[in-house]
């Protein structure tokens, strides 16, 4: 079967299977899109948030309790943004889905949904444990010992994270750029990106403790081109779909 083209993709074309508003209501590609962009956008801010506030990866239980015990405004804020993100994402691939089937790398499609929903798993776990650390360190006498347990928990947690990313990366985009959705550059960028990725999980013990923090950068670099692979996307998608 021949790849689909940029101008074969025809999003949101007048029938009942591909148009943005099907007769079963069904999610649009320009959803699709605004999802991916909305996840992007709110994914990024969460990371800044954390930045602001967090300690590092090798903190003391100390320095983890005296950050966690802070604003207890920032774990409702955090919280909110983990259902905004969560939301773009599953109406992303809710909307980009049948596309991607369509094309000939369905192989490829299936493998990257499998990434998607492992990243909600997974960063899903991120999140309580960073809810548990918040109980903790408001807690009367706060449990050093159970505070730096969890803290070690939530950063390997993160790196483990990076695994289901790359599957993600390189699932999606080899079948978004069949589709016609996804800049041919994502051809070598996507698996730039999951290699680098797999370098954090690799890492994963040394980064979780904050040590050897190069391969914590080298993830970082990978975790960029997912977002930019989701940015481009979906503004692709936003931009060519047709108005139903």
């Amino acid at each position: 079967m021949p790849e689909a083209t940029h101008h074969d993709l025809h999003v949101d074309s007048p029938t009942p299977s591909s148009t943005g508003r099907s007769a079963t209501g069904d999610l649009s590609s320009r959803a699709a899109g605004w999802g991916a962009l909305t996840f992007a956008v709110v994914v990024i801010a969460q990371n800044v948030i954390r930045g602001a506030f967090a300690p590092g990866n090798g903190a003391s239980a100390a320095k983890v309790l005296s950050d966690y015990s802070g604003d207890g405004a920032i774990p409702y804020v955090l919280a909110a943004t983990y259902v905004v993100s969560g939301v773009g994402m599953a109406v992303f691939l809710g909307g980009v889905t049948r596309h991607l089937l369509a094309t000939s790398r369905r192989g490829w499609a299936m493998t990257g949904v499998v990434g998607a929903i492992g990243i909600m798993i997974v960063f899903t776990l991120v999140v309580a444990a960073e809810q548990a650390l918040t109980v903790v360190a408001h807690m009367d006498r706060p449990d050093l010992g159970a505070l730096q347990a969890v803290w070690a928990l939530h950063n390997s947690t993160f790196t483990v994270l990076d695994l289901w990313i790359a599957i993600a990366l390189l699932g999606l985009s080899r079948a978004a750029v069949a589709a016609g959705m996804t800049p041919r550059a994502f051809t070598w960028l996507a698996p730039l990106g999951a290699a680098l990725l797999v370098v954090g999980v690799v890492g994963g013990p040394a980064i979780a403790a904050g040590h050897v923090m190069v391969l914590f950068g080298a993830a970082g670099l990978g975790f960029l081109i997912w977002l930019g692979f989701l940015v481009v996307t979906g503004a692709r998608l936003v931009r060519t779909a047709q108005p139903a």
